[in-house]
């Protein structure tokens, strides 16, 4: 589970890590922009549309990156209504599945252990996909359905989110080792694979 497995091959361990953290922030910057199109200024107003890993990246998120192979940033400040609050966040996995895109492109081109690092870095981004799309807070399938759902559904997010980080990962583990989590990642999967052909490769 998570990195360990690469611990043994440190060059690979490093730029699975570093690629992973990149992704978190890239989840940020997608979601920071599209709500600064939309006009709300606290993403703009926090640094969350620089580079700045000090913004994006959450130490704790980083620490369960390495433990579990999902980690989180620190979430964008973005209170939207409606459609362009479920757009925003939904950005979020957007950013992932780029990345992991991006990463399985350059895979192709680079020798060890960066083309290595790349492949482990876009499992990474796929399983963060995925999971980001769950309707469980405090993750952007939540955010998006509390955006445009009914008060019954937003309710009963609430009551999800009083159990905070721990109630999350209990609902991470149970969704992973059901294997729910993996039909997910195996469909992005298959997009990713169908986007490849389509450009040739």
């Amino acid at each position: 589970m998570g990195l360990f497995p690469l611990l043994n091959d440190p060059p690979v361990f490093l730029l699975a890590f570093l690629l992973g953290a990149l992704g978190l922030i890239a989840h940020n910057l997608f979601q920071a922009r599209l709500a600064d199109r939309y006009g709300d200024t606290a993403p703009r107003r926090y640094g969350f549309l620089t580079l700045d890993p000090r913004v994006h990246l959450d130490p704790f998120g980083l620490i369960l990156l390495v433990l579990l192979g999902f980690g989180w940033p620190r979430f964008v400040p973005t209170q939207l209504p409606g459609k362009k609050g479920a757009w925003v966040a939904l950005m979020g996995p957007l950013g992932f599945f780029a990345m992991a895109f991006l990463y399985g492109l350059l895979s192709r081109f680079l020798p060890y252990p960066f083309g290595e690092g790349l492949l482990w870095g876009q499992r990474l981004m796929l399983l963060h996909a995925a999971i980001y799309l769950f309707p469980v807070p405090p993750l952007d399938g939540a955010k998006a359905l509390y955006a445009v759902g009914s008060f019954e559904a937003r309710r009963f997010l609430d009551r999800l989110a009083a159990y905070g980080p721990l109630g999350f990962i209990v609902i991470f583990l149970v969704l992973s080792f059901t294997g729910v989590t993996g039909a997910v990642v195996q469909g992005l999967a298959g997009l990713l694979a169908a986007l490849y052909r389509a450009i040739g490769l």
